[in-house]
């Protein structure tokens, strides 16, 4: 057991150098989007890693599947299941494919499809979109939790890329442009975009005079509603696009 506990590919997001906070408060919001069908509990984690999102949601009562294109970090998922006997092994199961083509995957077979900060290393939204909506259920949904039209820019996108990455031509980072993607979702059999705008819980801490203040203050708020719109544009991006019942 002290491997595992050892084991950072194991024990994320807690093992995480990112803020454990924002990808706990992330996760929180993906999961109030799913979309419960009571004949079908099935749920992809689309890129999963090392499968934490995967876990968490086993642990919620879903029959999850998980897939990634590194087979390092799908054996590393694999030893979650074994690590924690709260998870259950006939309803989580790891493979490695590519994301463009899902092809062991069958039609109509998920009701939601998650995808946590993995959109962003595709090569092709458009394969990836209509995969995804071939293997969905009708009314089915795909959940996205990204960052956005300035992700590649961005201070730490190329600090991580030089540290990390500056010898691996393979690795991508996109910006997410929610329009471009409403646009592919529509071709693909999906219905208008819906967003869930947040702001990260550390941009956010009043004392109580300043909140009482600021709830009475029409120039406050309208900066903080600027704030709102920068950030779920900009850094990150939550929505998520239902697959017409009819195409």
């Amino acid at each position: 057991m002290s491997n595992f506990i050892n084991n950072p590919g194991v024990t994320e997001p807690f093992s995480s150098k990112r803020a454990i906070s924002r990808l706990l408060f992330d996760f929180s919001i993906m999961l109030s989007c799913i979309k419960e069908h009571d004949n079908n509990k099935n749920i992809l984690d689309f890129a999963c890693g090392t499968g934490w999102v995967a876990e968490f949601l086993n642990r919620s009562g879903f029959t999850v599947y998980g897939f990634d294109l590194s087979p390092n970090a799908i054996e590393l998922a694999k030893l979650r299941v074994k690590a924690d006997q709260r998870l259950d092994p006939e309803k989580l199961s790891f493979f490695d494919c590519d994301g463009h083509a899902l092809t062991s995957m069958k039609n109509n077979f998920f009701s939601n499809v998650v995808c946590f900060d993995s959109l962003h290393h595709m090569k092709n939204f458009d394969k990836v979109i209509s995969e995804i909506s071939r293997i969905l259920i009708p009314g089915g949904r795909a959940i996205f939790v990204e960052p956005g039209a300035k992700h590649s820019t961005s201070k730490e996108t190329i600090e991580f890329m030089e540290k990390y990455k500056s010898q691996d031509p393979t690795w991508i980072e996109r910006d997410i442009i929610i329009e471009d993607i409403n646009e592919i979702g529509s071709k693909n059999g999906f219905e208008e975009m819906k967003l869930k705008p947040f702001l990260d819980p550390s941009m956010i801490n009043y004392n109580l005079k300043d909140w009482l203040h600021f709830r009475n203050n029409k120039l406050a708020q309208e900066q903080l509603i600027e704030q709102l719109c920068s950030f779920n544009y900009d850094s990150r991006v939550i929505f998520y696009l239902d697959k017409k019942t009819s195409i």
